[in-house]
C-alpha cells in the first residue's frame, strides 16, 4: 500500500479527473493520481487519492457493499468494444467490490424530453475476480496499490492488446462521483467514453 518502490516511478500518470457526477464537465474538486504498470503476470494500479476536506468515509462493510463508503472503481473494457467492462473497487479500509458491466442502453428519468436523465448501468457484482489490493489512510487522504491477474480476466486473443480504462472515484462528503476521462452524463454510454491502454504485450 505504500507506492515507494522505482517501478512507481516508471509508471503510467493518469491525472486530471473531473465531476461526472451530479454535474458534469467541471474540474475535481479533490485531486486524484492514478499510475500504472503491468509485469507478464498482471497489471498494476496505484491510486492517490488526496483529501482536503477531513477524513475519508469508509466503514468496515462487507464485500461489494461500498456504495455508501469512499471508493476508488477501476473499469477495464479488455474487449475494446465499448460497450462491456470488468469493474474493480477498493474503499481506503480495503473493502473489495468487483463484477461486470454490460450496457443495456441509456436508462431515462423524468417528465418528458425536459427532465430527461441518463444514468449509468449498474454492475453486476455477482463475479468475484482474483485481485490484491493493499490500502492505507494518510494525513492528506488515501492510498491504494492493486494488482489484477491476467489470468483471472478474460481478453482478446492477440499479440498486442488495446484497452478501453476509465477510473472513478467516489467522494461521499460531497456526494461527487469523479471520472479520469471527461465523461458526459448526456452519452448513451458511459463505458464508451473511457480513455485508451495500448502496447500491452507478452501477456
Amino acid at each position: 500500500g505504500v507506492l515507494d518502490e522505482p517501478v512507481w516511478q516508471r509508471a503510467a500518470l493518469l491525472t486530471g479527473f473531473s465531476q461526472f457526477s451530479p454535474s458534469d464537465g467541471v474540474p475535481a474538486a479533490d485531486s486524484t493520481e492514478v499510475l500504472v504498470w503491468y509485469s507478464p503476470g498482471a497489471i498494476h494500479f496505484g491510486i492517490r487519492a488526496f483529501e482536503a476536506h477531513g477524513a475519508v468515509h469508509a466503514t468496515l462493510a462487507d464485500r461489494d457493499r461500498i456504495g455508501a463508503d469512499d471508493h476508488i472503481q477501476i473499469l477495464l473494457s479488455t474487449f475494446g468494444d465499448g460497450r462491456q467492462a470488468t469493474v474493480f473497487a477498493v474503499t481506503p479500509l480495503g473493502v473489495q467490490s468487483d463484477g461486470a458491466l454490460v450496457e443495456t442502453g441509456a436508462v431515462r428519468s423524468g417528465n418528458g424530453f425536459s427532465g430527461a436523465v441518463v444514468r449509468r448501468d449498474v454492475a453486476d457484482l455477482s463475479p468475484d475476480y482474483d485481485f490484491d489490493s493493499k490500502v492505507r489512510v494518510t494525513g492528506g487522504g488515501y492510498e491504494i496499490e492493486i494488482r489484477i491477474r491476467f489470468k483471472s480476466i478474460r481478453y482478446q486473443s492477440a499479440a498486442e492488446q488495446s484497452w478501453g480504462l476509465n477510473v472513478t472515484r467516489r467522494v461521499q462528503h460531497s456526494g461527487y462521483e469523479d471520472s479520469w476521462t471527461p465523461a458526459r452524463l448526456a452519452s448513451a454510454s458511459f463505458l464508451a467514453q473511457s480513455g485508451k491502454l495500448v502496447g500491452l504485450t507478452d501477456l
